[in-house]
């Protein structure tokens, strides 16, 4: 019995070293770079990333307790000639799971998504977030509203 538990432990042990209940910003630019992405840090807690032919979409931690933070979130904004209406930014958060969409002040579209790390999540979920977000999010959201890079 000794020895199975001892077992569980290890693996628990193993199993947990992987996962992460926040990042830094250190952290998130060796996540970006090991991911290929061009970036810039603008800020303490915000990184201007380049994605799916846009050179400005927003990298934003947040929940942050001292250095570590426990949302990320990524946005990326488009001015239009043609604002679409409201019809079109509702169908996109009625049709779409992993994002939302809104119009801003200024009439710019905005698509965002949120990465919640405070429950634990493995450094290849962040990953993937990256790579949904710049291989389906932004190219069906550019497809949605008409908008050519």
């Amino acid at each position: 019995m000794r020895a199975f538990l001892a077992v569980l432990a290890v693996l628990g042990l193993a199993l947990a070293q992987g996962v992460v209940k926040g990042l830094t910003p250190a952290e998130v630019e060796r996540v970006l770079k090991q991911a290929n992405l061009a970036y810039e840090k603008t800020e303490a807690q915000e990184f201007r990333l380049e994605m799916a032919g846009l050179t400005k979409v927003w990298l934003f931690l947040d929940y942050c307790q001292e250095e570590r933070c426990g949302v990320l979130t990524l946005s990326a904004g488009f001015t239009l000639d043609e604002v679409p209406d409201l019809e079109a930014i509702n169908a996109w958060n009625r049709d779409r799971r992993f994002s939302r969409a809104f119009l801003g002040e200024d009439g710019t579209v905005w698509v965002e998504s949120d990465l919640d790390l405070t429950g634990g999540v493995s450094l290849g979920a962040v990953a993937a977030f990256l790579d949904l977000f710049a291989e389906e999010i932004l190219p069906d959201f550019m497809d949605h509203i008409g908008f050519e890079p």
